[in-house]
């Protein structure tokens, strides 16, 4: 996908509302695939166990590769003052650290318990509560990228770098550090490939995908099951140490998760790039409209989420195999609604774009 005389990134403005799908999604069924806290009273669901490991196999992983993908794009079509520090992070503060804090604080007040102390307060709003973790973990990125090319540093030895720093990364690390070692990785190979304009048409082919696509298909089981089950792995080959056991279990799930989400992210993106290649007209205004809404959908729908399933009757009323589909219909619709009328106001658009 040769982007020499692209103003805009069409594969981007297709990708970004699958991706929001998959995140509300995702978020919907999070009860039944542990990323929330389960239902009680509610059974094991298998297959929506599955279903939410499988909306969050490569999500994350290309939303951040997209952002870096933009920020490449940015800078090689508007030059090097995109990189410029005054103009850089008061952006990326203004678009993403200010929205962090705000509905942080709103998720506080509105979903959780107000009478912790001031301080936890404070630093819960710097690093992001909840869903918005995200924002700041994003901002680290672009400051990982500016660091990068500050220091002249070449990209045949940043990727491995970031590979490494990918690998050994552990969510537990402060101020997000943990997760933005983690993701860096995926920005920076976005950025790299817009900022050096690599052209991928060669490999946008039914071959190519299918090969990647079903790549995908016959790794993501073993491994998804590896990373559920590699703290007893270990144990059942002897490693007894605590420490020793966090930092392995951590390792070897980083491992499995990059190798899948890498292959994953890499179908869709070949897979639209060879819808673009085919495609002779323009992509409808409607869905342009839509993908304008994904940073308010990202935003709202998880605290449509949290108050369908832990502040009202509508657990008890569907039961848990019909919940989790009315709960991600109703947080995509409602979250698509007040992301359309808050860019209405003007401190909306400040807030969500």
């Amino acid at each position: 996908m040769s982007n020499n005389s692209r103003t805009f990134l069409s594969n981007v403005a297709i990708i970004r509302p699958i991706l929001i799908v998959l995140m509300v999604f995702y978020h919907a069924f999070a009860v039944y695939g542990g990323g929330w806290k389960p239902l009680e009273g509610f059974p094991e669901v298998k297959a929506y166990w599955w279903l939410d490991w499988l909306s969050y196999a490569f999500m994350l992983e290309m939303f951040v590769f997209l952002s870096g993908y933009v920020f490449g794009f940015q800078v090689r079509t508007k030059g090097e003052k995109k990189l410029e520090s005054r103009s850089l992070f008061w952006g990326k503060f203004r678009r993403l650290i200010i929205p962090s804090i705000v509905f942080s604080l709103l998720y506080i007040v509105l979903l959780q318990d107000i009478s912790q102390s001031l301080l936890k307060t404070l630093y819960d709003l710097i690093v992001g509560v909840a869903h918005m973790w995200f924002l700041p973990m994003l901002f680290l990125c672009f400051a990982g990228v500016w660091i990068i090319e500050k220091l002249k540093l070449r990209s045949r030895h940043v990727i491995p770098l970031l590979l490494l720093c990918s690998l050994c990364s552990f969510p537990s690390l402060p101020l997000r550090i943990g997760y933005a070692m983690y993701y860096l990785l995926f920005f920076y190979v976005g950025y790299i490939m817009q900022r050096k304009n690599v052209d991928l048409d060669r490999f946008c082919t039914p071959l190519w995908i299918f090969g990647f696509a079903i790549s995908f298909i016959i790794i993501f089981p073993p491994l998804t099951l590896f990373m559920k089950n590699v703290k007893e792995i270990l144990i059942s080959v002897g490693v007894e140490n605590q420490y020793a056991l966090k930092m392995m279990k951590y390792f070897l799930s980083n491992v499995a998760q990059i190798l899948y989400s890498s292959v994953g992210l890499s179908a869709l993106f070949l897979a639209v790039g060879y819808i673009e290649k085919k495609r002779t007209s323009a992509l409808p205004q409607w869905f342009v409209n839509v993908g304008v809404l994904c940073m308010g959908v990202y935003i709202f729908q998880q605290f449509i989420l949290k108050v369908l399933y832990n502040h009202s009757n509508l657990p008890s009323i569907l039961g848990p195999y019909w919940l989790p589909w009315v709960g991600f219909i109703a947080a995509l619709s409602f979250s698509l609604l007040l992301s359309y009328l808050l860019r209405k106001l003007r401190v909306g658009r400040f807030l969500i774009g």
